[in-house]
């Protein structure tokens, strides 16, 4: 099967830029599991899958101990490991931190030149729609949202990050980017954790209403208005 490629807006890309620069990235269809590897390796090599199993948790059990160690690891012949460090606090002067103050941090792979090239398709086509990236919509500008949320909060008294990606457009990142903004401006106020999390007015609000009136956030709504927690 031919890999397949769709376009996103290089990061940093404001939604409303009516031009936006786009790169391609590969559309993947979910991760190949480990298990599935292990089947491939015992079909081609003729090794047991148990023997295959062993090997490879031998090879995840010595490169953890060698780059804890601080070695760079080579991994066969498809890429280097080695841990990245970082410090607990700012450093301004390399004699006023200390060793307990520094720590391990992820480990980086750093793949070879030879298995690159292994890794390149022969072949590329473009994403059929089901496939492709779903992106944010540039409908209404970062105020025109908020009036938005501030118009429903009027009717209802909470919105969820669902219901507020259905009104603007946004994915589900953006929405909750812009929902946490406006809980760290007190726009917003929250209740409960997520997934159950809810977005209300702060304590004592008032927002304008469609007449150019205000009122407060109103303490119930009838059952049959609320909308569903999603």
């Amino acid at each position: 099967m031919e890999a397949q490629y769709d376009f996103l807006p290089v990061p940093g890309t404001k939604n409303e830029d009516k031009n936006p620069k786009l790169y391609p990235k590969l559309v993947t269809r979910g991760a190949v599991s480990f298990s599935e590897i292990i089947r491939q390796i015992a079909r081609s090599s003729g090794f047991k899958e148990g023997t295959v199993i062993g090997v490879m948790e031998e090879v995840e059990k010595w490169t953890a101990y060698y780059i804890a160690r601080g070695e760079s690891v080579e991994i066969g012949h498809m890429a280097y490991a080695v841990a990245n460090l970082k410090a607990e606090k700012e450093v301004t002067d390399e004699n006023g931190i200390h060793a307990q103050n520094i720590c391990f941090d992820k480990v980086r792979f750093r793949t070879a030149k030879s298995f690159n090239q292994r890794c390149r398709g022969q072949q590329l086509s473009r994403a059929k729609a089901e496939w492709k990236f779903q992106q944010s919509s540039a409908r209404y500008t970062e105020q025109g949202r908020l009036d938005l949320v501030m118009e429903y909060l009027t009717q209802y008294p909470f919105i969820t990050r669902t219901k507020y990606g259905e009104l603007t457009g946004l994915q589900k990142s953006k929405a909750w980017k812009d929902l946490s903004k406006w809980v760290k401006e007190k726009k917003l106020d929250t209740q409960g954790r997520a997934p159950h999390k809810i977005y209300v007015l702060p304590t004592g609000q008032l927002i304008s209403t469609a007449d150019g009136g205000s009122g407060s956030a109103p303490d119930t709504t009838p059952t049959e208005n609320l909308p569903p927690a999603r």
